[in-house]
């Protein structure tokens, strides 16, 4: 007796796909903490007096190893769900992986590129739900950016962005950051152990 496999029943999505998935979590708590800490240290430095206080003289020797290691952290965080998001909606993404990245980095494409990274990597798995938080980080982060660059033009910022506005709105830019890592991160997470468990092998292991 032979026996033929039925070549029109679906595959599992992960068993059809031949990309690279991987579990954000790590990189996600280590974006957070180290965003948390970034933003808690600005509004420190500004209401002790900015660049002309004592705190600001112990914070400066670390300040720039810690904006390299937040900038590098998040972007490792945010390419690994925009590769993980090629799984859950092939072909959906306007942007590669690599733009999660170089996008950053190069004026002009930078004010945009990222926003749609993220709204495809929110979408692909909650094509409905909450994109608006991601807008809401964005329109926050470009004002931190924007803001603090147009605040020292008109010399109303003091020197480094410690200007209490500006480190007002660097909180509520990372509060908002914080945010969609973690709905990001949760959702990717939930996903995936969905997917693994409707594996043949994981219904058959639990038989």
């Amino acid at each position: 007796m032979t026996i033929r496999a039925d070549r029109t029943a679906p595959r599992p999505r992960a068993l059809a796909y031949s990309g690279s998935v991987a579990d954000p979590r790590g990189l996600a708590v280590a974006a957070q903490v180290l965003i948390g800490v970034q933003a808690a240290a600005q509004p420190a430095v500004a209401v002790a007096g900015g660049t002309r206080s004592e705190l600001f003289a112990r914070y400066a020797p670390i300040a720039g190893p810690l904006l390299i290691a937040t900038v590098v952290v998040f972007l490792c965080w945010f390419r690994r769900c925009r590769l993980n998001a090629e799984y859950f909606a092939p072909g959906a993404h306007k942007y590669s992986a690599g733009a999660a990245v170089w996008a950053w980095f190069v004026p002009g494409p930078m004010w945009w590129i990222p926003r749609r990274v993220a709204l495809d990597v929110w979408r692909a798995n909650a094509p409905a739900d909450g994109a608006w938080l991601v807008d809401a980080w964005w329109v926050a982060w470009l004002g931190k950016t924007v803001g603090a660059a147009i605040l020292i033009g008109l010399g109303v910022g003091r020197p480094y962005a410690y200007s209490p506005v500006d480190a007002t709105v660097g909180v509520v830019a990372a509060v908002l950051a914080i945010l969609v890592i973690r709905r990001i991160t949760a959702r990717q997470h939930a996903a995936v152990g969905a997917e693994l468990a409707s594996l043949p092998f994981a219904g058959a292991a639990s038989r």
